[in-house]
């Protein structure tokens, strides 16, 4: 199965979800998020944050994918110093799925409420915003994150960046980025 196929099944899948009340919303983010606002990047992996119902929990949610998707699981596990709390992944073809949870994460929270609609490989979806994208790559940071932040930082309404990177704590990271890429 090619990412493509992987993530429009992905994707309507979730959207099934959406519509049945099981999750309130949900957007992409990583890097294939980066192809709605800059030249595309090769990635091995479809990032997705989400927003369960109330009336279901994390738990529910796995459990969904494992029983009508037939998929085998895997659930990362946190710890209280960790910023996202919530994650689990599973294969689509030879594609990863990453599934990221908003519980006790308000950056991704608000990433969902401000993400717009975008065509991504052909398909309609909600993607974050280069601004929120630029603010998510800062919390593990690789080097390919610093790569992607630069190319991010060309469409993002930086001064925005800034006041919402004060927001979640994260502008001294910002500011040492910004200095040493001279973003």
């Amino acid at each position: 199965m090619s990412i493509i196929e992987a993530f429009i099944k992905t994707i309507s899948f979730f959207d099934e979800l959406k519509n049945e009340g099981v999750i309130e919303d949900y957007a992409l983010i990583g890097g294939l998020a980066l192809s709605a606002w800059v030249r595309p990047r090769t990635t091995q992996d479809v990032d997705l944050v989400v927003i369960i119902s109330k009336k279901i929990n994390w738990a529910d949610l796995i459990s969904l994918i494992r029983t009508r998707l037939q998929k085998k699981v895997s659930v990362h596990k946190a710890t209280p110093r960790m910023t996202i709390q919530e994650k689990f992944s599973f294969m689509s073809g030879h594609i990863q799925i990453d599934i990221i949870g908003t519980g006790g994460f308000d950056l991704a929270s608000d990433a969902i409420k401000n993400a717009v609609v975008a065509d991504v490989l052909g398909k309609s979806i909600k993607v974050a915003t280069p601004e929120y994208l630029i603010l998510l790559k800062l919390l593990p940071l690789s080097s390919q994150d610093i790569i992607d932040i630069k190319e991010l930082a060309k469409k993002a309404d930086m001064h925005n960046v800034r006041t919402l990177a004060e927001k979640y704590f994260l502008l001294p990271k910002l500011e040492s980025i910004i200095q040493r890429k001279n973003l």
